[in-house]
């Protein structure tokens, strides 16, 4: 009896241990994630003139493919980790990802700008 108890207990601890590694690799993709957009909207920022009040029609197109990947790269580290994340989030869709990603404060502040990027 007490051999069946341990080798319960190994397992058990061995799948919370592989969840809590999963959990870690998931949380680790989400920074790895933030840390390319700030990047790459950092380096596009730096490449406009401070005196301009609007993005053109290139700037924009630009923009818009560095937030969809943003968005895109998100979902996917979501879909890829549903049975680890928290249950609210488990049930995300690539929809509720891009709207949360326009409510952002960072997105609201381009609204004088006139961002529009059309995700299909």
């Amino acid at each position: 009896m007490k051999r069946l108890i341990c080798v319960f207990l190994t397992v058990a601890f061995g799948v919370q241990a592989a969840v809590a590694a999963s959990a870690q690799d998931y949380v680790r993709a989400v920074e790895k994630i933030n840390d390319q957009y700030k990047k790459d909207t950092r380096d596009f920022f730096n490449t406009l003139d401070p005196m301009q009040r609007g993005f053109n029609a290139q700037q924009q197109q630009r923009f818009c493919a560095i937030v969809t990947k943003y968005a895109d790269d998100l979902y996917a580290a979501a879909d890829q980790n549903r049975t680890v994340i928290d249950r609210q989030y488990a049930g995300i869709t690539k929809e509720d990802v891009k709207k949360q990603v326009l409510d952002a404060r960072e997105m609201q502040m381009l609204k004088p700008y006139n961002v529009q990027c059309d995700w299909k």
